[in-house]
């Protein structure tokens, strides 16, 4: 007890010409006598601690962001739920891009760019495209539409993969 009294002088000595000392308890019943406000000290102690050494090293700053910055935005949103919503919307309108350019093909009209449709799988799409190119037979036969195609479902599925393994995982590995 009278070490952490002399703690508190010297940070207090120490930290005069900055404000006052703050004494924070943390949630393991530690004592934190720190120059921030307690609500400051623990978000900035918790940041310190976290541990991301145990995730795959390419994968260390994408888990320490979206558990640092992105997760506490997130919180009281179902993220999978949104995400459906998101997929199921964007699939609407990529099948019905899909199915206007195939009726402006028939009658000869101008079509839609296909940038614009990797534009609408990109933003989601991608299952509205792929069911349009199997059940109206649309796009399904020129190679480098289908290269760019399948590295959008490739990307989306590596993000999917991502973001499911990092909502399952706890902050720190």
């Amino acid at each position: 007890m009278v070490w952490r009294l002399g703690l508190f002088a010297a940070l207090a000595v120490a930290t005069q010409a900055q404000g006052a000392v703050h004494k924070c308890m943390q949630p393991d019943g530690v004592v934190l006598y720190t120059d921030q406000p307690c609500s400051i000290a623990h978000s900035n102690l918790a940041l310190s601690v976290s541990d991301y050494a145990s995730y795959p090293p390419l994968l260390q700053g994408v888990a320490q962001l979206w558990h640092e910055r992105v997760q506490p935005l997130l919180v009281g949103v179902d993220v999978l739920s949104v995400l459906a919503l998101v997929y199921g919307l964007m699939s609407l309108i990529c099948f019905i891009a899909y199915y206007r350019d195939k009726q402006f093909a028939i009658k000869g009209q101008q079509r839609t760019p296909e940038a614009r449709l990797h534009l609408y799988e990109l933003l989601g799409g991608w299952p509205g495209g792929l069911l349009a190119q199997r059940l109206i037979r649309h796009k399904n036969r020129k190679l480098s539409y289908q290269l760019l195609f399948w590295l959008i479902v490739l990307l989306h599925l590596s993000l999917a993969g991502l973001v499911l393994w990092l909502i399952n995982t706890p902050a720190g590995g």
